[in-house]
């Protein structure tokens, strides 16, 4: 999810994960923190696929370490942010 909010992936996924404010044209709560749109699922294994976790975990990581500028400091407060919180 890093590397597509920051561009750093093939144009294949340009559009692959849509923003809340793809979908709505009226201002929610998830617009000023650009959330992703869940797709809706409708089986549990299509709530499993990468399109459905992947957003679900990217949401419950802190703006601090969504907004860093490069690759390796995300990885780093990520991996400290994943150990911090067992």
């Amino acid at each position: 999810m890093y590397k597509y909010t920051t561009l750093q992936l093939p144009a294949t996924f340009n559009n692959y994960f849509k923003l809340i404010t793809d979908i709505h044209s009226y201002d929610t709560r998830q617009i000023k923190t650009r959330q992703f749109a869940l797709p809706n699922a409708r089986s549990n294994s299509g709530a499993k696929m990468i399109k459905n976790s992947a957003i679900e975990i990217w949401s419950k990581i802190p703006p601090e370490i969504k907004n860093k500028t490069c690759l390796e400091l995300f990885l780093a407060e990520y991996k400290e942010y994943v150990l911090l919180s067992y």
